[in-house]
């Protein structure tokens, strides 16, 4: 099957100066490609309208480049934002970017059996992706429902007919496609590596853990929506022995080390490669991200998949897959309390209620994995 992937986000190699971001894109083609289908990734990169002077305006005028991300075909095009708040190219650029579009399909020698845009929001006016008459998939993230809210959303909401089938990753999604209406829902996810399940006996020995330290665990962006300062202040009330280990970088870093004053309990590792982040998930006795917005959030996935207690945020993206108190545990964002009670509820659980727990969140990693949830992504674009 030939597919061609949109994305606003997607990895590229260091000499091209991109701002680097998630990999769930490359991911699912990843396993697309491995599963023998023929997959090209359209990578579709803005330029900030605040660094349009250190620019020097180039990418005005959309610019393109090839490459290979570990063996998946992208072909980069860059263009500068030239309007506040709107994160769609402008009129002229979009023209410009249809016809290029148009060359390119051409050039692959292929047409598209199957198309899919994530974040959709981002491709207004890029006509051109439907241009074949291959069924269209939209996986709408946060980011697209809120463009539903802004100004021009009239526009937004017409690009948006055009899919022939809407995907949504959380409830929030679902309910902004939903009040838009017109189109089949269908739920789009995710997954992790086979590779990264733990085996049963590894899961076993970790619940039957002696020590008396909680050893938490924070992976993610030191910025401001995924709530650290929460983390810490209720680390430091909490009335039991815990070790919070918080791993990654961000420009939040040096508020949240002077935030913890230097207590022992908590420790900054920096940013570490996903072996390493993956190893200390395996050391960790509970995981918790308690992040606003948050639209998915592989990383929770994989701290199930490595035998932590995960705790997320109540109503943001993991709300429905972790179920409060049966395969993990939910808490409201930007609340300090609540992180205390959460961290308190799990302290508490009895040695067969903690395993319990732990059997039914590896179960859902095991049924979330990057060949399962692509087969998700096929079957729902017919």
């Amino acid at each position: 099957m030939n597919i061609l992937i949109y994305t606003r986000f997607y990895p590229a190699p260091a000499e091209l100066g991109l701002r680097s971001d998630t990999l769930l894109i490359h991911f699912f083609a990843r396993e697309l490609q491995r599963k023998g289908h023929a997959v090209q990734v359209v990578f579709l990169y803005p330029s900030l309208l605040h660094e349009i002077f250190h620019n020097r305006l180039r990418n005005v005028l959309p610019t393109e480049t090839d490459y290979l991300y570990e063996g998946v075909p992208v072909h980069l095009i860059r263009y500068q934002s030239l309007t506040p708040h709107r994160y769609y190219p402008e009129d002229f650029q979009a023209r410009i970017i249809n016809g290029r579009l148009k060359d390119f399909k051409r050039s692959l020698g292929w047409k598209a059996d199957k198309v899919f845009v994530h974040f959709p929001s981002e491709f207004v006016g890029l006509t051109e992706i439907f241009a074949d008459g291959a069924p269209a998939l939209g996986d709408f993230h946060n980011m697209d429902a809120a463009a539903l809210d802004r100004p021009g959303h009239e526009k937004v909401a017409a690009f948006f007919a055009r899919f022939d089938t809407w995907g949504f990753r959380n409830r929030r999604v679902r309910a902004a496609l939903e009040k838009l209406g017109g189109r089949p829902l269908k739920p789009v996810y995710s997954g992790i590596d086979r590779s990264l399940l733990a085996d049963d006996d590894f899961l076993r020995r970790k619940t039957e853990r002696a020590d008396d330290t909680m050893r938490i665990l924070y992976a993610g962006q030191l910025i401001p929506l995924k709530h650290v300062d929460v983390l810490i202040r209720a680390v430091q009330v909490l009335p039991f022995p815990c070790a919070l280990t918080i791993v990654g970088g961000g420009p939040e870093r040096g508020r949240l080390e002077e935030l913890s004053a230097g207590d022992p309990r908590i420790r900054f590792t920096g940013k570490l490669t996903r072996e390493e982040t993956i190893g200390r998930m395996r050391d960790a006795d509970v995981f918790i991200m308690l992040s606003s917005p948050e639209t998915y959030g592989l990383v929770y996935l994989e701290a199930m998949a490595q035998g932590c207690l995960t705790a997320a945020s109540r109503g943001e993206g993991f709300d429905g897959l972790i179920v409060d108190g049966e395969n993990g545990f939910l808490a409201e964002p930007g609340s300090v309390e609540a992180a205390v009670r959460v961290l308190e509820r799990i302290h508490a659980l009895s040695a067969e209620d903690r395993r319990a727990v732990l059997r039914k969140s590896a179960a859902l990693a095991r049924t979330m994995t990057e060949d399962q949830t692509a087969e998700g992504f096929l079957s729902a674009n017919v």
